[in-house]
Order: C-alpha cells, then structure tokens, then sequence
C-alpha cells in the first residue's frame, strides 16, 4: 500500500485559517455587498453605454459584463475584423485608466470585489470615452449617442 497526502490537507492551521477568512467574510457581508455593486455595475453600464452608436448589447451579471461593439445597432451588425475594434476600444480605455478585456468584438469587464461606487462610475466614464474616441475615428459609426 501506498499512503500519500498533501502536505496541508486537513491539517489544523489552514483549517482554522480558512474558516477565520469565512468568518470575515460573513462580518463584511462580501457577498451581499457584490451582490448591491454588481446590480449598481449593471445599472451604470446600462444607463451610461447602452444608447452608445457602437454598443450593441451590454450583458453580464455580478461582476462580470461584456459590451458588444458594433457598427450597426439597429442590425448588430459588426465592425469589419481587419478593423479590430475591440483592441482600439481596449487600447483607447488603457488610456484612461481603465483595464478590460478586448475579446474581439466583445469588451469584457470584471472589476474586483473591492471596488467602490465611485470607482465604478469612474470605469464607466473611462469606457465611455474611449467609446466616444472609437466612434469618432471610423466614419462608419456615425454620430456618438
């Protein structure tokens, strides 16, 4: 027979740790806060972006959301690959302070858990700049919202 184990597997002092982190998590309500600044995320990018001429759809929940970028709202219709849009808009955002994630035609955001309403606003400005910046640049977009 071969006993084999991992070297913290059970043992007393990460099980106490992680039930103290557990603990403390409960004392800040971590979840119910995400909870409160994932819908206040939503509601932001929903009122700040979605009338934007080159946002198709915002989705998400929680802390996780992707703006579509399009060329067309009324059909969806996509930007022109070669174009690469989506890492203008990335680029674009980087240039305000603000990090996300360029997935093709879909910004990706997932902020931490430790951010703040006022952070959030300032990530949706940022992003919204930088949208106003992309659509300027390429004609085919019209007039920003």
């Amino acid at each position: 027979m071969f006993g084999h184990g991992f070297t913290y597997s059970g043992h007393p002092v990460t099980a106490a740790v992680a039930a103290e982190a557990l603990k403390i998590y409960r004392e800040m309500d971590l979840v119910g806060r995400a909870r409160r600044l994932g819908d206040y995320l939503h509601r932001a990018l929903g009122e700040v972006l979605g009338d934007h001429s080159i946002i198709g759809e915002v989705r998400g929940r929680g802390f996780i959301a992707g703006l579509q970028i399009v060329e067309d709202r009324a059909t969806r219709r996509a930007f022109a690959s070669e174009l690469k849009i989506g890492a203008e808009v990335e680029r674009r955002c980087r240039e305000h302070g603000v990090m996300i994630r360029n997935m093709g035609d879909v910004l990706a955001i997932c902020p931490p858990y430790v951010i703040t309403d006022s952070e959030i606003d300032a990530l949706v400005a940022g992003i919204r700049t930088a949208l106003d910046g992309a659509a300027a640049a390429h004609s085919r977009a019209g007039q920003v919202a």
